[in-house]
């Protein structure tokens, strides 16, 4: 049979769709020919003297508007003049390389012969108007067609370029190519973040000139808003928040201050140990060098003595000897060195803050008095180790503090107290959780009822002198302000000082607001003492406005309260951004805010249909060698099972011409499944380019019917929901009769293969047969198969229209416990090993989980003198020493003495409790002093080890400063921390147990309502879109929608007013309700967060049965997509640019490019193949045996493909280049005589 093999009438449509996809990045080098940049050196600008390359973006683009009303486009006002002017061969060839269009050889010349020509200033001029047209969104046009000039010039000057390997490398080696598709860039000096460049420069001071907030240079009238007054409630509320954050302050201002002071008495302490040991070295160094030739006899002659001793003489022999030893006339070694606390160390040490905190602690007024406003630390004076002079007042150290322990002890109360204070005033970390339709979600606390009676933007200043806390504290500023929503955040702020101390600057960035408020607690700490000049605040919040504050004559311990004025961003006129005139109510302006035209919307589909068969992979071999016979069996079984019921008393009812309740039935199915259409989520998008118009819809909608944007589909949707419809029916019929239908199909296929040879007189040989998958490589093609004009509305708050005459019910909320593992800092404690006792003590408050008892620390050991008679034997001595339980030594200090055993040097070895040995020596009979030591991992029974050197007796007594180990705190934050994180359980399975019980609540009264239908939700939302999209069309709809043409309040004296208006009015509203497909109108819904941040809590909690109205509701805006219905094109945009209704006949083409180019493609027939196809190869299931005959034609046994570049493989070696199998051409299977081997039980069958 003849078949057509070019022609495939089995097409299939796949999907209809639209792609859209992010730009891949790609390299923007200079030498990158694929984009234009703007030469920097030896390029001039307009613009130079309005920029600072060094300010941020925004700051240069808004300097770029201002400076481009000041800017001249000679020769460049329209696009006509360009085309008549000397760029008009260049605009040509820029244009064909927009259109991707191929340029002749005379056009690749001109290109060429024009960058040549073009000079540094034309290219200046031509890269000054770009950016003014970019700046000033003044003329679309004239934009694109400098970019199309700069297109041509730049593939003039990539023609002139000679290759190199780095162009190669970046651009390929087709240049021309990569010029063709090259972008234009915007440079950085211009538009974007921080230098690029030469002429960094500063600009032109004009430019960036303060302006002063609330005021216009027009009429010196304030702008923005009217000046508010606070009343007194609303200044009291403001301290009242202020003192309330000024205690927080303090409170950790003071506790810090205590954390430094004993970290720097702990560094005074170590340093005066380790200066007392040196000094005590030097001392006995001194002591020996004075009194060195008396020691040099005293050791000679005890020497003479010591060689006469032998093993046989007596005690009293020896004695006698030494008898004769000369006792040497040096004085007994005496060392003396200040106290452990004393004033000349701290004096030297200590911060003068901390200082003054130890006076203010630890000393009691000696004489004199102490001033109303504090000592006097400018004149200090040392009297001695504990007494201080301060100007005329003289302090002395308590008797209770003589170590360090005991100031430590004093300190770590102190710091107790305050963190107790700070927890007690601290609220906890819990979130809160509100009950939305049967599901709790978190809720943010963000406006609070405070932040309501509060005034917008109203600010609280207060100086804190020094020293008005406590002794020690330094002066600071608090300033904090009411924001009403996160967009007054501070993304800048500059302070500048001039106080009693000097002039100072600050700057503070990115600080969000908190409980509606932006909080600086402690701002310029110690940059004034008594008084404060003048102090100005500079700042700019998140949303890009800013505010200026300037007071002068600041008193200390003062409130200062009043409200904040912000303004836009002023030009150089003064004028905030350059307003436009208010036009005459009732006028229509065609500016349509908020409306944009998308363009043509492209509905495409995706055609499939076979393309050819081809051969694939192996899929098996079968192998039969010389002389075998082997069979095989296989055995395939279908087994189905059909199930119908029905119902015959309904069915009859349905056949009855009268009956009424089935044609009812039939719509409440119908209603249904449009419910069930309807309830599905919106995804509709479309995109418009200048190549191509796509059209997209995602894998859910949410129109008012669902229906597609073109006849046939809405045809077919129709059918689809009618058919459902009667399996609705079908289904409810299916419950009395069960009738099954099981169908069996056993099949078993039995293989011989026979290769024994007796087919013929040849040897037989080894045969194999290879089977091949069957692929179909298909062909796929795009169609465009209809077209429409879309229009895009962006609508904010969509559903406030709604809202403002409904009430919106409060939901229920439910607090969870704060988790102290995921709270933030600075209380949050991942885990025990790194939870501190502050944080413990904290979440202990919270849970009220009473806390395992800590031991005092540091505790003080005391082991008294023990006397020892050594009578001169140097082995060595143990004292055991046992440092309580759960401590560790901190600190040593050691009380010795010994008397010396015969004349000469007497020396004490002892442990250093580091490791180590130390010796203690003395020239005279006896001594008596004191040792310092810094123990480590000194803890349980520490081993004292000492040796006695020439030493008669000796006595060691130890006063030992213990403090609580390491490992002891690390097992009690460990034993607390499972405490508290078992409360926190506890506290969340009651949360758990009562978010359950609203949960149940809220199914309970959602099965309540479950019987109201989507419909009614479907329709309001239609209504509300409709109406804010025809406002936007209108623009000024306040004045044109809603006019009222009838009278009378009583049917009696009702009546139409008849006028030219109501012509007017009726036709306006024709043609806005018949020029649109309101009825497949889709759109979609952005969350909350895009509204009014003051209504995102109010929004975040409605509530609705329905779930696709709840997000109507909580949309923060809505983006709507309309088409124009076939055949109102020209009149809608008609009135779009004339603002009048089109009254009968052609409409005349208004003369927008863009639209020319819309009815250029609306006369475009549809139907059409969009773009090249492509082959998609599919596998299939099929098979096929490789035979010259039957078979598959093959040139290779078994397949092989080689590779054209092995040296692309890492390891060529692996590559194959030859097939090992051959072909037999004489290898066949032939019929047999000899009788089968098959087991008779598959023969018979």
């Amino acid at each position: 049979m003849a078949t057509n093999d070019t022609t495939n009438n089995a097409s299939q449509t796949l999907f209809r769709f639209v792609s859209l996809r992010n730009p891949q990045l790609t390299e923007t080098k200079e030498k990158n020919l694929g984009f234009i940049h703007r030469p920097q050196k030896g390029l001039t600008s307009f613009f130079d003297s309005y920029i600072n390359p060094a300010d941020s973006a925004l700051a240069k683009f808004q300097a770029m508007e201002r400076a481009s009303k000041s800017f001249n486009p000679t020769g460049f006002e329209t696009e006509l003049k360009i085309e008549e002017g000397a760029y008009a061969a260049v605009l040509k060839i820029g244009r064909k390389i927009s259109k991707q269009e191929e340029l002749t050889v005379l056009e690749e010349t001109a290109a060429i012969n024009a960058h040549q020509a073009t000079s540094k200033d034309q290219l200046g001029i031509l890269w000054d108007n770009l950016m003014y047209q970019t700046a000033s969104q003044n003329n679309f046009y004239v934009k694109e067609a400098v970019a199309h000039i700069l297109r041509a010039l730049h593939f003039g000057y990539v023609c002139t370029l000679a290759s190199t390997d780095e162009l190669v490398k970046i651009n390929g080696s087709d240049f021309r190519a990569k010029a063709l598709e090259a972008r234009i860039v915007l440079p950085m000096k211009f538009f974007g973040d921080g230098y690029e460049g030469e002429g960094s420069g500063t600009g032109n001071p004009t430019s960036r000139q303060p302006f002063t907030v609330g005021k216009s240079a027009i009429g010196e009238d304030p702008i923005n808003e009217t000046k508010a007054i606070l009343s007194v409630p609303a200044k009291e509320q403001l301290k009242a928040e202020g003192e309330k954050i000024l205690e927080l302050t303090n409170l950790n201002l003071e506790k810090d201050s205590l954390n430094v002071l004993k970290s720097e008495l702990e560094k005074v302490q170590k340093i005066y140990q380790k200066t007392r040991n040196k000094a005590y070295d030097e001392a006995y160094k001194e002591y020996l060098a004075a009194n060195q030739p008396a020691l040099d006899r005293y050791r000679a002659q005890l020497k003479e003595i010591q060689d006469q001793i032998t093993k046989e003489m007596t005690e009293q022999e020896i004695n006698a000897l030494y008898a004769k030893l000369e006792e040497p006339s040096i004085p007994p070694f005496v060392f003396t060195y200040k106290n452990e606390i004393n004033f000349g160390d701290f004096t030297e040490i200590l911060s003068l803050n901390s200082l003054k905190i130890f006076v203010d602690k630890f000393t009691a007024l000696t004489s004199g008095q102490k001033p109303e406003d504090g000592f006097d630390f400018t004149k200090i004076s040392v009297v001695s180790d504990r007494k201080l002079q301060l100007g005329a007042a003289v302090v002395s150290i308590t008797d209770e503090f003589d170590t360090y322990p005991e100031v430590f002890e004093k300190i770590d109360e102190e710091h107790a107290a305050k963190s107790q204070t700070l927890y007690n005033k601290t609220p906890a970390q819990e979130q809160t959780f509100a009950s939305l339709g049967g599901i709790l979600v978190p809720v943010a606390d963000s406006f609070t009822q405070y932040a309501a009676k509060v005034t917008p933007r109203s600010y609280y200043l207060k100086a804190t002198p020094q020293g008005s806390i406590f002794a020690g504290s330094q002066a600071y500023l608090t300033f904090y302000y009411q924001a009403d929503s996160s967009a007054w955040g501070i993304a800048s702020a500059k302070l500048s000082l001039i106080s009693d101390v000097g002039n100072f600057d600050e700057s503070y960035n990115n600080i969000e607001v908190v409980d509606n408020k932006v909080t600086l607690a402690s701002i310029m700490v110690g940059k004034f003492s008594k008084y404060i000049r003048n102090i100005k605040v500079k700042i700019y919040f998140n949303n890009g406005k800013e505010a200026s504050l300037d007071l002068s004559g600041i008193e200390p311990n003062q409130a200062y309260t009043d409200v904040l004025y912000v303004e836009d961003i002023k030009d150089e006129t003064g004028n905030p951004g350059g307003g436009i005139e208010n036009p005459k109510p009732g006028t229509f302006i065609p500016k349509h805010f908020g409306v944009k035209r998308l363009g043509i919307a492209d509905y495409l589909k995706v055609e499939q249909s076979v393309h050819a068969y081809v051969p694939g992979e192996v899929s098996n071999i079968e192998n039969v060698m010389a002389s075998e016979l082997r069979h095989k069996s296989s055995v395939a079984r279908d087994y189905s099972e059909i199930t119908d019921t029905t119902s015959e008393s309904i069915e009859t009812e349905k056949i009855s011409d009268t009956t009424k309740a089935d044609r009812n039935e039939m719509q409440t199915e119908i209603a249904q499944e449009l419910k069930k259409e309807q309830a599905i989520t919106a995804s509709t998008k479309f995109t418009y380019d200048t190549k191509v118009m796509k059209y997209e819809i995602g894998g859910t909608y949410a129109n008012n019917t669902s229906q597609q944007d073109s006849t046939k589909q809405a045809v077919k949707k129709s059918q689809e929901i009618t058919e459902r419809a009667m399996e609705r029916v079908l289904t409810k019929i299916n419950k009395e009769r069960v009738q099954k239908i099981i169908k069996e199909f056993t099949e078993t296929n039995v293989h011989e293969f026979d290769n024994r040879g007796q087919a013929s007189q040849e040897n037989p040989q080894h045969i194999t047969g290879v089977y091949r998958w069957v692929d179909k490589k298909m062909k796929n093609q795009i169609y465009n198969y209809g077209k429409r004009t879309m229009f895009e509305f962006m609508i904010p708050e969509p559903a406030r229209l709604h809202t403002l005459a409904t009430a919106v019910s409060k939901a229920d909320t439910l607090t969870a416990p704060a988790d102290p593992r995921k709270a933030e800092k600075p209380w949050g404690m991942a885990s025990a090993q790194v939870a501190t006792k502050d944080q413990i003590e904290y979440w202990a408050n919270i849970y009220n989980v009473k806390l395992t008892e800590l031991p005092k620390s540091p505790i003080n050991l005391i082991l008294g003198k023990q006397w020892e008679k050594v009578n001169g034997n140097e082995e060595y001595r143990h004292r055991t020493i046992d440092i309580p339980v759960n401590y560790e030594a901190s600190s040593v200090k050691m009380f010795y003495g010994f008397e010396r055993n015969r004349k000469g040097t007497s020396t004490l070895y002892t442990s250093n409790f580091a490791g180590g040995m130390v010796p203690f020596s003395n020239g005279g009979t006896s001594i008596d002093s004191t040792a310092y030591f810094t123990p480590q991992n000194v803890t349980g029974s520490y081993d004292f080890v000492y040796k006695c050197s020439n030493i008669d007796s000796v006595n060691i007594a130890f006063e030992i400063t213990c403090k609580l180990s390491q490992a002891f705190m690390k097992s009690w934050i460990q034993e607390n921390f499972t405490a508290i994180i078992k409360a926190y359980d506890e506290a969340y399975a009651v949360f758990l147990e009562k978010q359950k019980e609203l949960q149940d609540k809220a199914k309970e009264e959602e099965a309540a309502n479950k019987e109201k239908l989507g419909n009614f939700y479907r329709e309001m939302e239609s209504v509300i879109l409709k109406h804010n999209c025809i406002a936007y069309l209108l623009q000024d709809y306040l004045t044109t929608l809603g006019q009222a043409f009838t009278s009378g309040s009583q049917m009696s004296d009702f009546k139409v007013i008849l006028s030219e208006n109501l012509e007017q009015y009726t036709a306006l509203a024709k043609f806005m309700e018949q020029a649109f497909e309101w009825s497949i109108m889709d759109y979609t819904f952005y969350p909350y967060y895009w509204a009014d941040r003051k209504r995102w809590q109010e929004m975040y909690l409605t509530q609705s049965v329905d779930p696709l109205f709840r997000n109507f509701l909580q949309a923060g805006m809505a983006r709507v997509i309309v088409t124009v219905k076939p055949g109102f094109e020209d009149a809608v945009q008609f009135f779009m640019s004339t603002g009048k209704i089109w009254n009968g006949g052609e409409v005349p083409v208004i003369g927008d490019p863009l639209y020319m180019s819309i009815v250029d493609e609306l006369r475009k027939p549809t139907g059409e193949a969009q773009g090249k196809f492509w082959i998609t190869r599919i596998p299939t299931t099929l098979t096929i045996l490789q035979a010259k005959s039957v078979g598959l034609e093959v040139e290779q046994a078994l397949p092989i493909f080689r590779e054209d570049d092995p040296a692309n493989c890492e390891n060529p070696k692996d590559l194959e280049t030859t097939s090992p199998f051959k072909l037999l051409d004489k290898a066949t299977l032939e019929a047999g005589t000899l009788p089968t081997t098959l087991p008779t039980n598959i023969i018979n069958k």
